[in-house]
């Protein structure tokens, strides 16, 4: 569990994560406090966040077991080597995934992309086991979230986002909204599965 969220202006886009890990334990999510994966990741023509399943299991054939993997290593190494995340890296992702039917919980992308100045495009992948879909925004898609639906329907009911021109408005006015969601609801919440401190980048 998690928030995530790539965010379009006029002059950029915002992404937004939250740092909270969780894990099932016993039919409920705790904190895996043992965990504190990267969600962001910025590359040479746009920001990616993540949310959904952050390890996955990773069989190699030539092994007997299983290797648990953490998907910000297999986002890093991939951008060390083509610095940006492309077709071809939710193709690798996908075969990895596949090699162990248990990858069941969906790995999900949400990717904000500068086609040229001034224009941008969003994007969300997901891939599980035997399984990859993406979705691509359009015109009138001013953000795409994922993660809570707690935290994605308190997103959903600000209508004005959409009207916020400015990068830097939009990401101090995101980073401060979520900062009060995750104050209230760790007071009113038996577990709040979003948690700070807050991340921010702005793509221009």
């Amino acid at each position: 569990m998690s928030f995530t969220g790539i965010f379009k202006a006029k002059d950029g886009i915002v992404a937004v994560v939250d740092s909270k890990a969780s894990i099932k334990e016993n039919g409920r999510f705790i904190e895996d406090v043992g965990r504190n994966p990267e969600k962001l990741f910025p590359f040479s023509n746009g920001i990616a966040v993540t949310f959904g399943a952050n390890q996955i299991l990773v069989q190699n054939p030539n092994e007997l077991f299983s290797k648990t993997v953490a998907i910000e290593d297999i986002v890093f190494e991939y951008l060390n080597e083509k610095h940006t995340l492309d077709a071809l890296f939710f193709q690798t992702l996908l075969v990895k995934m596949t090699s162990n039917p248990a990858n069941q919980e969906p790995v999900n992308f949400l990717i904000g992309r500068k086609i040229r100045s001034g224009e941008y495009l969003l994007e969300h992948h997901q891939v599980r086991s035997s399984y990859y879909a993406q979705r691509l925004g359009t015109g009138t898609d001013h953000y795409f979230t994922g993660g809570s639906e707690l935290y994605k329907q308190a997103f959903d009911q600000m209508d004005y986002l959409s009207q916020i021109t400015s990068a830097d408005i939009l990401q101090k006015f995101i980073a401060s909204r979520l900062d009060t969601l995750i104050r209230f609801y760790d007071k009113t919440l038996s577990y709040n599965p979003v948690g700070n401190p807050i991340k921010s980048y702005i793509l221009r």
